[in-house]
């Protein structure tokens, strides 16, 4: 004899299910931001990074170094920096999809169902390599910001989403479907 669908208690979502969404949602936004800050930084970010000392050394080359490279061809120093930005603006893309995919796998997440969290992962961790890569490469300090805060918010949310009350959440909402 089955219980009718009016008769079952209602399941409640635990807090889990929306702390880690919370955490998702932090993921994003800085995600976002770090897109902003590369798009809209331009070529002239990647010119000031370049007369950073730090990177300066860290890529092996010195004021007189760029200075003769300005004076032998503007065009090519030119080349040089438009390549440069292609590459910060390449990362800054894969953030933005990467962004957008969290945001939609974590709102699909709110079932807690065991697909959409191993989405979450997945993209979470794909997520987490390109900012272990910004964060260790040539890079403003509000990208590498940016790139701390989106590590550690994703591997935030990818334990929350794990937790086994959201697991009991869904195996009931299941149940009760």
């Amino acid at each position: 004899m089955s219980t009718p669908q009016a008769m079952l208690p209602t399941v409640r979502r635990p807090a889990t299910v929306m702390a880690a969404l919370i955490a998702t949602l932090v993921s994003v936004v800085a995600g976002v931001a770090t897109a902003i800050t590369v798009y809209a930084g331009g070529a002239d970010m990647v010119k000031s990074l370049l007369s950073d000392p730090d990177v300066q050394a860290r890529l092996g080359l010195s004021d007189d170094l760029l200075n003769a490279a300005k004076d032998l061809g503007g065009d090519l120093f030119q080349q040089v920096l438009d390549q440069a930005y292609n590459t910060l603006s390449a990362r800054a893309t894969v953030a933005l999809v990467l962004a957008v995919l969290l945001l939609v796998f974590g709102a699909l997440s709110l079932g807690a169902a065991l697909w959409s969290r191993i989405l979450v992962t997945l993209v979470g961790v794909v997520a987490i390599g390109l900012q272990l890569l910004v964060v260790t490469d040539v890079a403003t300090s509000s990208m590498k910001l940016f790139g701390l805060l989106i590590i550690a918010s994703t591997l935030v949310a990818i334990v929350l989403w794990w937790l086994p009350a959201n697991g009991r959440y869904a195996k009931a909402r299941k149940a009760q479907a």
